[in-house]
């Protein structure tokens, strides 16, 4: 269900690392000179620890504005910030 929430907001590749060593998961950290793919927003993970820029601002959409229980309960932050 995850993978399908992540697929459909465009991330083709949610298992990836993006820089790095390029493989699962991303075993090692982006370093100088590495590999670093052509379309990063199509990466859930920038490398093995970190995730995307593109997982980062759909992660603070939905913390201000979401709506699914799921991950903003009791309310969402521009809710918060109204009350």
């Amino acid at each position: 269900m995850v993978i399908y929430v992540l697929k459909f907001h465009g991330f083709k590749d949610v298992k990836t690392a993006c820089c790095g060593n390029h493989t699962q998961q991303g075993i090692s950290d982006c370093k100088k000179g590495g590999y670093v793919c052509p379309n990063r927003d199509e990466y859930l993970f920038w490398d093995a620890y970190h995730p995307s820029q593109a997982a980062v601002k759909l992660a603070a959409r939905e913390l201000v504005f979401g709506e699914d229980p799921k991950f903003v309960t009791p309310i969402n932050f521009s809710t918060l910030k109204r009350a």
